[in-house]
């Protein structure tokens, strides 16, 4: 009977050192990308255009472009305001400020993808609800010339199922933005 009291009165203790245990998600190299890419450098070649109406152009496998696949890794420059007449954001030089982790919500329908919603509180999804995630970093651009000229760099790994979903990698980074642009940490 002793045994058993013991037993029970240390259950709880074991579970808690073992939830101790537990690791954020973040592993390897994605745990410490946030620190490195705040600091570092964005480097536009030359000049994009985001069409009226928007406030993004997107950059995919090398690509410039005002749409994308769900499947592949993709880079974002956003402006603050959708303007009725086209918007070109300069080519230059910008250094990196805050890094924040985002997530992007998906609900897959059977023959097509519709965005659900945008945000940050985790959403628990399952096979059965067809749910896909992006995890993104938002980078806040930082100019020499003027802050309210400075775009948002998004860059977001490709759209998964909650438990395979994952941040881009460096290298991923680097192919979406192809030669338009180069991405260096501090």
């Amino acid at each position: 009977m002793q045994g058993m009291i013991r037993t029970l009165l240390a259950l709880p203790a074991v579970l808690l050192l073992l939830t101790a245990c537990q690791t954020s998600g973040l592993t390897g190299a994605h745990a410490t990308l946030f620190g490195q890419l705040s600091g570092g450098t964005f480097i536009l070649h030359r000049a994009v255009s985001i069409p009226p109406g928007s406030v993004r152009v997107i950059f995919q496998q090398g690509v410039a472009g005002h749409g994308a696949t769900e499947l592949q890794p993709r880079c974002e420059l956003e402006v603050r305001r959708i303007m009725e007449t086209p918007q070109t954001i300069p080519a230059g030089s910008f250094r990196i400020g805050k890094v924040r982790g985002m997530q992007r919500f998906v609900k897959y329908q059977p023959d097509r993808i519709l965005l659900a919603a945008i945000d940050e509180p985790v959403r628990l999804a399952n096979d059965g609800d067809n749910q896909w995630y992006m995890y993104t970093y938002r980078m806040q651009l930082l100019s020499d010339r003027s802050q309210d000229e400075a775009p948002t760099l998004v860059c977001g790994g490709a759209y998964n199922f909650a438990f395979y979903a994952r941040y881009p990698t460096l290298q991923e980074m680097h192919e979406a933005l192809g030669d338009y642009a180069t991405l260096t940490l501090q």
